[in-house]
C-alpha cells in the first residue's frame, strides 16, 4: 500500500518533467512584459541569440554557442571575440518549469563578482 501511495505522489512530477532542450529548440523566448528582449535557439539547440529591447527593430544583439549540460541546463558562450584580453561572456540558463507557453528559467550568475541568481519568466514563441 505504501508503494502505491508513493507512486501516486510521483506520477504528477514525472508527467511535468520535460526535456527543455527539445522544448526551446527552434523557438524564441521573450521576457514576460517585454516586446523583444529574450533569447532564441536554433532548431538543433546548438546556437542561441540574445535580444535586447531596441525600440522598433528586434534583431539579435549577441550570438552565442549553446552547450547543453543536461536536458534542463544550457551554458551559452559568446561566439565572437570582442576583446583579445577578456574571456568570453558566459550565461547559464537552468530551465525550471513550463506552463503552456510560459517557461521559468533560473539565470545562474557566471560573471565577475558575487551577484545573486535570478528567476526569469519567458513566453515561448
Amino acid at each position: 500500500m505504501k508503494k502505491v501511495f508513493l507512486i501516486a505522489l510521483l506520477i504528477p512530477s514525472l508527467a511535468m518533467a520535460a526535456n527543455f532542450k527539445q522544448v526551446v529548440s527552434g523557438k524564441k523566448l521573450t521576457l514576460v512584459s517585454a516586446t523583444c528582449a529574450g533569447v532564441s535557439f536554433s532548431k538543433d539547440g546548438s546556437i542561441a541569440n540574445m535580444y535586447g529591447e531596441q525600440g522598433i527593430e528586434c534583431s539579435p544583439a549577441l550570438s552565442l554557442r549553446a552547450k547543453w549540460l543536461n536536458e534542463n541546463t544550457a551554458m551559452l558562450v559568446e561566439k565572437v571575440r570582442q576583446n583579445k584580453n577578456a574571456p568570453p561572456r558566459v550565461f547559464v540558463m537552468q530551465f525550471q518549469s513550463r506552463n503552456g507557453n510560459k517557461i521559468t528559467v533560473k539565470d545562474i550568475w557566471a560573471g565577475w563578482g558575487n551577484y545573486p541568481d535570478e528567476i526569469l519568466k519567458y513566453t515561448i514563441e
